[in-house]
């Protein structure tokens, strides 16, 4: 049974950029560079935003591909490691932000190396399937997960989800999936937690750091409490990430919020994202990684038909104060600490 609306702590993201995305995604911290990337999966460009300084950049590689899905830094060398529509590539590193604008100048880009092309050709070649989110491990392997696009209701589960070792290696982990989505690890890295949205559940599994291989699959959360005890909870759950001391915090897509859940499954926080109809993903940056930073999409995504007059910052990026003194570090207490998301070890 999900808590009442009233026994949730509610706190409220701020608008950072009016970057206006379709389809924002992918959101990740780089903590050496001091930079926020994250993707416009639906115009296939790459955001980069210096948070300090407001400069702002963007690359675009429409001219290569129809998406970009997901991207993770690397750990020894410049740039992503990311997927496209049907590939798993590296991408070069991003153009430097030099303009303070919320329109910068779109850098065309059309080199990114593809790693390899698993998914079935049959679905790729109607143009039904896409890959979606994806994120690395602990020990620096790429997962990657795919969806049959919406418009396509034929109710078959097309979605499949990849591994890519740092050497190469390439290995089919999960099928049967409708829309692959967020995925994480507990800091200790035995736990994996990933969504499929199609059936709107935030599933754990036990994880072998040494293998990259996982076991036990379990439904950690299949409700939510809304933040208005008069309006029904929506939505489904979208993108994620965890914290340093293993909450899991996670966008409800087409619901206007991050919910935030602790280790033992305990609903912490509701995180509300005003005038924005889906928050799409989550992570932490910034100094100490005491920010969370929030993509979101454009309203008409969400199904709803025209409804941007109502939601207008639908599509633009967010953030929220976890600093020492913040409203929600008061609840979240004193060892409270974020994280970073991990890098591709190659």
């Amino acid at each position: 049974m999900s808590p009442s609306a009233a026994s949730v702590p509610l706190f409220e993201a701020e608008l950072l950029l009016e970057c206006q995305n379709v389809l924002g995604e992918g959101i990740l911290w780089d903590s050496k560079e001091k930079l926020l990337h994250w993707v416009d999966i639906d115009t296939a460009e790459v955001h980069t935003l210096e948070p300090k300084s407001m400069k702002y950049s963007v690359d675009s590689y429409a001219g290569e591909t129809k998406y970009i899905t997901a991207l993770a830094l690397r750990e020894s060398e410049p740039g992503f490691i990311g997927t496209t529509q049907d590939k798993v590539a590296l991408f070069p590193s991003p153009t430097p932000p030099t303009e303070v604008t919320t329109a910068p100048t779109r850098t065309s880009v059309q080199t990114t190396k593809t790693l390899s092309k698993p998914l079935p050709e049959e679905f790729v070649a109607d143009g039904t399937t896409r890959f979606n989110d994806g994120g690395c491990d602990p020990k620096g392997r790429f997962f990657a997960g795919s969806m049959a696009l919406p418009e396509l209701q034929d109710g078959k589960k097309r979605g499949v989800m990849w591994r890519i070792d740092p050497d190469g290696k390439q290995t089919p982990v999960m099928d049967n999936i409708d829309t692959s989505n967020g995925i994480g690890w507990s800091p200790d890295g035995k736990t994996m937690y990933y969504i499929d949205s199609g059936a709107d559940e935030l599933l754990t599994f036990a994880y072998d750091t040494s293998t990259g291989t996982f076991s036990d699959r379990k439904v950690f959360q299949s409700s939510v409490a809304p933040i208005d005890a008069s309006k029904p909870t929506q939505g489904v759950f979208d993108g994620l990430c965890l914290d340093g001391v293993g909450n899991i915090w996670v966008a409800r897509w087409s619901d206007e919020r991050i919910v935030g859940f602790s280790p033992d499954g305990k609903q912490i926080a509701n995180i509300k994202v005003p005038l924005c109809k889906s928050p799409t993903i989550p992570c932490f940056g910034g100094d100490n990684l005491e920010t969370m930073y929030i993509a979101t999409a454009h309203s008409k995504l969400a199904g709803k038909g025209d409804i941007q007059s109502s939601f207008p910052n639908s599509g633009d990026l967010f953030k929220v104060d976890f600093s020492q003194g913040s409203a929600i570090r008061k609840v979240l207490g004193e060892g409270w600490k974020g994280a970073e998301r991990h890098r591709f070890a190659a």
